[in-house]
């Protein structure tokens, strides 16, 4: 300290500068309002109170009797699962029960409801399937793994991704699908993928970009590649997969409308393919945009007027417009990031 004031003394002819002193020269200093005073602190440059006056809000905020199991949610659990508190008594909160339910053989979930902007702070459209045969997904966008993970569901139980098309909003958590499953699990199960032609050196790109050095390494567990075309009707992780032609790219790229047992998926697209829903008891559609269809999108206007006969819908990649002005009918649901539905 000492020698810090005989440096000043020489270089600035002057002592120490008292703390209170340097708030008075201070041309641009605004005092913060206190917290919950409703006033500004009082500076008191002459007697060096001011310091004294602000530190109230300043000072660490003291733990609350919750701060314990908040501090939990945010640190997540073993093996990356977010811990989830039961809701206190009286307060309305997501159901949390084991899967299946007593009378239910499958769970269809929306990991995310959102379009490729995250319109409503949503996340990109991803349905997550459970049945008897294991768990699904259909798309895997950059806000799925961390949507899976407040379910506190494990990555490693996906058994199979089936992508619609090769959009960033489709594709992009597939990189951080595999450097979980590579660095924290040490997944050892196979993973079946499918997707529309290009769908192999799409996401090896992707999983170079994102993670170059672990991408020159062999996985640690076999990746199952088939490229769909429209028509194509395959088997895949137990389950029959048939591909359909959905109107949202321009050739010579594909985009598809998938039909996976009896759900179908419309993915992006401006129509809902023939012979899509046939026999289907669900329908996972995408509703962009309020009014009408565009030329990649469909709008709730001309899917509303169109809606084919399967006893329920669920609605997903959302765009504002669309989750606010949409008054769904019976048997049709908005829905938002981490609905489900059991059939």
């Amino acid at each position: 300290m000492e020698g810090s004031v005989r440096l000043r003394r020489l270089v600035h002819g002057v002592g120490a500068v008292h703390p209170a002193r340097r708030i008075e020269r201070c041309p641009l200093h605004r005092p913060h309002r206190g917290r919950g005073s409703g006033a500004p602190p009082c500076v008191r440059p002459d007697r060096g109170e001011g310091a004294a006056d602000v530190a109230p809000a300043l000072a660490p905020r003291r733990r609350a009797p919750g701060d314990g199991a908040l501090a939990a949610r945010r640190n997540g659990r073993a093996r990356g699962a977010a811990a989830r508190d039961p809701p206190p008594p009286g307060r309305r909160g997501r159901k949390a029960r084991a899967f299946p339910g007593d009378d239910a053989e499958m769970r269809v979930t929306a990991l995310g409801s959102g379009d490729a902007f995250c319109s409503g702070g949503r996340g990109h459209t991803c349905w997550l399937i459970d049945d008897e045969r294991g768990t699904f997904t259909v798309d895997f966008g950059a806000t799925a793994l961390g949507a899976l993970k407040r379910l506190g569901r494990d990555p490693d139980g996906i058994g199979a991704v089936h992508f619609t098309h090769l959009h960033g909003d489709h594709i992009g958590g597939w990189p951080f699908l595999l450097v979980d499953a590579v660095y924290r699990s040490r997944r050892r199960s196979p993973l079946v993928v499918s997707g529309p032609p290009g769908t192999k050196d799409r996401l090896q790109a992707l999983w170079v970009a994102c993670y170059a050095a672990a991408a020159e390494r062999p996985l640690p567990f076999a990746v199952e590649v088939r490229e769909l075309e429209p028509g194509d009707r395959v088997e895949l992780a137990g389950r029959s997969v048939l591909a359909f032609r959905a109107r949202h790219m321009s050739p010579p790229q594909i985009a598809l409308s998938l039909r996976i047992g009896d759900l179908a998926f419309t993915g992006d697209t401006a129509e809902i393919a023939e012979g899509l829903c046939d026999g289907a008891t669900l329908l996972c559609a995408e509703c962009t945009n309020l009014g009408e269809s565009t030329a990649e999108h469909i709008g709730w206007q001309t899917l509303r007027e169109n809606l084919p006969a399967v006893p329920r819908v669920l609605l997903g990649h959302l765009g504002a417009d669309a989750r606010r002005g949409i008054a769904p009918p019976a048997g049709v649901r908005v829905c938002d990031d981490l609905d489900f539905v059991e059939l």
